[in-house]
């Protein structure tokens, strides 16, 4: 795993992964919204997809 999260990555392509912490702190913010069934999310990023699995288990 630390060939995919890598400084030396960071550097070439710019990646960076947002820690599972700050997935729930960013979510807690909009909670109303996380709470709702029919609720919309667009993750534009995707990467790992931290927002969207943390989105799908609540």
């Amino acid at each position: 795993m630390n060939d995919i999260k890598s400084k030396q990555r960071v550097a070439d392509r710019g990646e960076v992964f947002t820690p599972a912490w700050m997935v729930e702190a960013m979510l807690d913010l909009v909670k109303d919204e996380t709470d709702r069934i029919d609720s919309r999310f667009l993750e534009p990023a995707c990467g790992s997809g931290n927002f969207l699995v943390v989105v799908l288990n609540k």
